[in-house]
C-alpha cells in the first residue's frame, strides 16, 4: 500500500456525529480572527452549504470514515483514558467503525497520561508505536 502504517495519539472528529457528542475540550484554542483569511473561507463555505447537517450530500463527503475502503495499510490508536482534551469515545468509536473494515487496526488504551501521553504512559504507548512501525514498514 501506498502508506502501509498509521498511528494515531488522541485523534479526534473521525464522524460529526462524535463531534457533536463528544465536542473537544481544548482551552489553548483561539479562534481566527473575524477578518482572518481561513474564517472567511469558512464563512463562504457555510454560505453555500449551510452548516453541518448529516442529511446533506455535500457533508456525506467530509468524514474520513467514509473513505476507509481506499485504506490499505494498517492503524495503531494510541488513547489515554484520562484525556481531558479528546474523549477517548473518539478512538473507541473508530475502533468500532474498523472492526467492520478489513483494515488491521488496534486500539491501545492507557490508564493515564492525558491528552499527550505523558509520564509512564509515554514510554509504553512510543514502544507500542515503534512495534507497530517496525512490524508494518517492512
Amino acid at each position: 500500500p501506498e502508506i502501509p502504517a498509521i498511528v494515531i495519539w488522541a485523534g479526534a472528529v473521525y464522524t460529526y456525529s462524535d463531534f457533536a457528542e463528544f465536542g473537544i475540550s481544548d482551552n489553548s484554542y483561539n479562534p481566527p480572527v473575524t477578518q482572518s483569511p481561513s474564517r472567511k473561507k469558512r464563512n463562504e463555505m457555510f454560505a453555500k452549504y449551510g452548516q453541518f447537517n448529516p442529511n446533506s450530500s455535500f457533508w456525506k463527503l467530509v468524514p474520513m470514515t467514509n473513505y476507509l475502503s481506499d485504506i490499505k495499510g494498517a492503524i495503531q490508536l494510541n488513547h489515554a483514558v484520562d484525556d481531558s482534551v479528546v474523549d477517548i469515545r473518539y478512538s473507541r468509536n473508530l475502533n468500532k467503525i474498523l472492526d467492520g473494515t478489513k483494515i488491521i487496526h488496534k486500539l491501545n488504551e492507557y490508564p493515564s497520561g492525558g491528552h499527550n501521553i505523558s509520564g509512564e504512559s509515554f514510554n509504553t504507548a512510543m514502544q507500542n508505536t515503534v512495534e507497530f512501525f517496525k512490524k508494518y514498514l517492512k
